[in-house]
């Protein structure tokens, strides 16, 4: 089985490599992204981020049109054509074959990613400088490609090799070697050595990642669509996966709880201010914020604190700290800075403002607002402010729902949470706007990015098992 799956996956592979699409759509990609540091000397010291994002936005587009007329030709047309009838007649598994397809898709696309990696890398180099480019580095960038075409084109005369796959395995070995150029040449006539831009590589390595999905999907899709319908489909998916914030995300699931739970995870808080009126859901509630260094010093306690909200003047057990409370504070008197030192349920948050001179901290309730409310009223004065608090990696979304005697929203649908899970969020793949301002983008995020695209492959390769299972492979040629 495995020798099956190896020899399928690498002549899918050999396949891919060889169509004139693929190389068509890979030199486009490559002179597009070469040319782009000339378009960087008409604007005003913003060449990075014109570079980084037109050329991630051309290998993302480029690849995963290369990723769906790969699929499309090395599945559907090998069913039209008999290929897939031949193969099946001898001792292959269907679930081996689509299998292997779809390995062989993914490693042509993983390929095109390399070569057009490579090629932002390189021309990020190029076009460092406000003012002039690198003319050597470009040189060489432009030089490999000639050179690419005339190796593949002595070996197409001499051994009858594939020309398109001559290339490209040509410029995976030419481009890697331009790059290293770029690292050790000085700019210019500096004797400083420059160096690649390799902060932007985890970005690089997150687009490979949309690669694979849509190489991977549109695989599956092939099994049962052609060429046209294929696109189509992949199409919408695409259009799916950008507006999935709006359409999933904000119905998805997430839980919001009354009091601060306890965890590793970043701390965000959302607030609203209930009217007794408000007897059915509610819209959204304010815009969630995080409780971190730019939120006002803040701490908590699961004692109860009910005289200190009344008074006007500083609790008693909280100390005067001074213009730096984070540096001076110490835990005692029930409180703590960090929730997690806090046993049993938080009720209390207290907030300390250096500036207010008759009342430096303010001690709010945040759980439990609806203790002590008359539940038959409907004057506005007996309005309250609820809190509701929730851990999350990523800025969660505005919370809606809940009510003035239940103020708990309602924390989202599981099915909506499943569909967003399952539809790819293309936008958390793009990170051009971070890479602008070189920020960086940790390994930790990639390594999410990586398990969750090899779930959704593994997802696929079953569901293209299943399409694949009863196929009618023979039809074409009989009729």
């Amino acid at each position: 089985m495995f020798t099956c799956l190896y020899q399928i996956s690498k002549n899918t592979f050999r396949e891919a490599l060889r169509e004139p699409i693929y190389l068509l759509v890979l030199i486009s990609a490559l002179c597009m992204i070469g040319l782009f540091p000339v378009c960087s000397m008409f604007v005003f010291r913003a060449q990075e981020k014109l570079v980084i994002d037109s050329s991630m936005t051309t290998m993302m587009v480029l690849g995963w049109t290369v990723a769906v007329l790969v699929a499309s030709y090395a599945v559907s047309r090998e069913i039209d054509n008999g290929t897939a009838l031949l193969l099946l007649s001898k001792p292959v598994q269907r679930p081996v074959f689509i299998i292997a397809k779809i390995l062989g898709i993914l490693f042509a696309v993983t390929v095109f990613w390399f070569l057009t990696a490579c090629a932002t890398i390189i021309t990020l180099r190029v076009a460092e400088d406000q003012f002039r480019f690198d003319t050597t580095i470009m040189s060489l960038y432009f030089g490999a490609i000639l050179l690419a075409f005339a190796i593949a084109g002595a070996f197409n005369y001499v051994n009858q090799a594939s020309f398109g796959m001559g290339v490209v395995l040509c410029l995976v070995i030419l481009f890697p070697l331009v790059a290293l150029v770029g690292q050790f040449k000085p700019y210019q006539d500096e004797e400083v050595v420059t160096g690649l831009s390799w902060y932007i590589l985890p970005a690089l390595v997150l687009i490979l990642f949309s690669l694979l999905a849509m190489g991977a999907l549109a695989t599956a899709l092939s099994t049962r669509f052609g060429l046209v319908s294929n696109i189509l489909l992949c199409l919408v998916f695409f259009i799916i996966g950008l507006m999935s914030d709006y359409m999933l995300g904000r119905k998805a699931r997430e839980p919001w709880s009354d009091t601060v739970p306890k965890g590793n995870y970043p701390l965000w808080m959302s607030t609203y201010r209930f009217a007794p009126t408000e007897r059915s859901d509610i819209g959204k509630w304010e815009r969630p914020v995080p409780i971190d260094d730019t939120f006002p010093f803040t701490v908590w306690s699961s004692e109860d604190k009910s005289s200190s909200i009344l008074a006007n003047e500083d609790p008693k057990d909280l100390p005067q700290l001074g213009a730096n409370p984070k540096a001076t504070w110490k835990n005692g008197q029930g409180w703590a800075s960090e929730p997690n030192d806090i046993e049993g349920r938080i009720l209390y948050m207290a907030q300390y403002d250096a500036e207010n001179e008759k009342k430096h901290w303010t001690v709010i309730k945040i759980a439990n607002e609806t203790e002590g409310i008359n539940k038959e009223s409907r004057d506005i004065e007996d309005s309250y402010d609820a809190y509701v608090f929730r851990r999350s990696e990523n800025p969660p979304q505005t919370p809606v729902g809940g009510t003035y005697l239940s103020p708990i929203p309602s924390g989202g649908s599981y099915m909506a949470s499943f569909a967003y899970a399952l539809v790819p969020n293309w936008q958390l793949f793009w990170m051009a706007d971070a890479m602008a301002i070189k920020k960086a983008v940790p390994w930790s995020y990639v390594g999410y990015g990586f398990v969750y695209v090899a779930l959704f492959v593994a997802l696929l390769m079953i569901i293209a098992v299943f399409l694949f299972g009863d196929r009618e492979v023979g039809k074409q040629i009989v009729e």
